[in-house]
């Protein structure tokens, strides 16, 4: 057990002999009682796959020598955004491999496609205070054996001996831990804050703490990692782009409190305000996580988009609603003819979806149907098969729908002046089949549909 204690230092793992202070039982979810301008966009457990890992440690040398290999399901690996040359990733050629060697300071790595698997696979070496010899020495004696990731101990680095070995739920190259996870979002400001909850022993917060790249800290009163992310591709979505580039690279904060791992990762925030929103965290009652789901649905619903898209096209909220399980929203915009939109779905019980989108070439004759359709979500595969989005032209002031047994319902129409001039509208269709009508301001009724695309 001493030498768990002393692997608490380690600057690549925790693994952590204390429980932190006395503030929840396990299993426990840990809400922000202080979130900033954050608002809550999901709270689910994960069902990711277990990867397979192994760590091994220098025990005699506190924050020394650590080393962990895994398989994940993924070849594309790239380093993270704040890695610099010279190890921001170099082929290199192992005994029997092709691979990719990379790093930055004291942390390293070398990773290489499993060949022979069907689930397009990886094996990668992460390795700490290690030099690129003992590294890749190490990586040549990674035995083929994908659902048991190991090193022969004829190519350890000398020192160096076996700490823990297991499994976690990393979803490939996934920054998430797994288990319980709440996301908490403020698009606009394009910031993400994910806390994930893992309960677990000393033994697993070694396996966690392997894929951080991160130094001891103290956290919530026990010693902790804080620091990166190992396992992020660099890629990150275009939600996420800062002029100021340090607010794209992923922070972490990872710990254990009372037999639960837990992880926060953030985008878009700096270090002051991402531990200002650790120090917040306090444990939940099940009536407090009812209360934050049910707050789910009251998130801002321009709060779910960036200004801009991709192409720095500016985007606005055009439409949303929401219904007991469920809430959605549509942001769109118009330049030089360029029309592009987007769609997000909230669910009380689901991870949020991205539900499609684009961008298509702008027909003003798209303004002069009375009623054009964009999205019948049931086309998409979304949590809900019912929520029907399209917008209205400039003269309809009314669109109704109407169900077989004779129920009428008017939809509420988005602002005038939006993007091509024309009006959104959304609603939850509550059976099949249904007729929309569109009525104009000279009084006229119509029912012709367009659907685009």
């Amino acid at each position: 057990m001493r030498s768990l204690h002393v692997l608490l230092a380690a600057a690549l793992i925790a693994a952590g002999a204390g429980c932190g202070r006395d503030t929840a039982a396990a299993g426990t979810l840990l809400l922000p009682e202080r979130p900033g301008e954050l608002h809550l966009e999901q709270i689910v457990t994960s069902k990711a796959a277990q990867d397979p890992i192994t760590v091994y440690a220098d025990d005699q040398t506190p924050g020394g020598r650590t080393l962990a290999v895994l398989v994940t399901d993924s070849e594309d690996w790239e380093p993270p955004l704040d890695w610099q040359p010279p190890h921001t990733g170099k082929p290199i050629k192992l005994d029997r491999h092709e691979a990719t060697l990379g790093g930055s300071g004291q942390h390293r790595w070398i990773t290489w496609p499993i060949r022979t698997s069907q689930d397009f696979e990886s094996y990668a070496v992460l390795g700490h205070n290690l030099t690129e010899a003992e590294l890749t020495t190490a990586a040549n004696g990674v035995a083929a054996d994908p659902r048991r990731p190991r090193i022969e101990a004829t190519h350890l680095p000398a020192g160096l001996g076996l700490v823990a070995n297991g499994s976690l739920p990393l979803s490939g190259w996934n920054t998430q831990l797994g288990g319980t996870e709440h996301v908490w979002t403020n698009r606009q400001a394009r910031a993400r804050v994910s806390v994930s909850q893992l309960p677990g022993d000393a033994a697993l917060e070694v396996l966690a703490g392997a894929t951080v790249r991160g130094e001891p800290r103290d956290i919530r009163g026990t010693t902790g990692l804080a620091g990166g992310d190992l396992l992020t591709s660099g890629s990150l979505s275009l939600d996420w782009v800062h002029q100021d580039r340090t607010l794209m690279i992923p922070k972490v904060r990872l710990w254990r409190e009372n037999g639960t791992i837990v992880k926060v990762s953030a985008l878009g925030l700096t270090d002051p305000a991402l531990d200002a929103f650790t120090a917040s965290l306090r444990p939940a009652t099940p009536e407090a996580v009812e209360q934050a789901r049910q707050r789910i649905l009251d998130h801002p619903p321009h709060l779910l988009f960036p200004p801009a898209d991709g192409e720095n096209r500016p985007l606005r909220l055009v439409t949303h609603g929401r219904n007991a399980e469920r809430a959605w929203a549509v942001s769109a915009g118009l330049e030089d003819r360029t029309f592009t939109y987007a769609l997000r779905v909230l669910s009380r019980h689901a991870p949020i979806v991205d539900g499609g989108g684009g961008s298509l070439d702008w027909n003003p004759d798209y303004a002069k149907a009375p009623m054009t359709i964009m999205h019948d979500v049931q086309d998409l595969g979304l949590p809900s098969d019912s929520i029907l989005i399209g917008f209205a032209a400039t003269g309809v002031r009314t669109v109704r729908i109407r169900y077989a047994d004779g129920t009428t319902a008017d939809l509420p129409l988005g602002p005038e002046g939006g993007p091509g001039g024309v009006r959104w509208f959304s609603t939850e269709v509550t059976s099949r089949p249904f007729t929309l009508t569109a009525e104009t301001h000279d009084g006229t009724t119509t029912d012709t549909v367009r659907r685009i695309p």
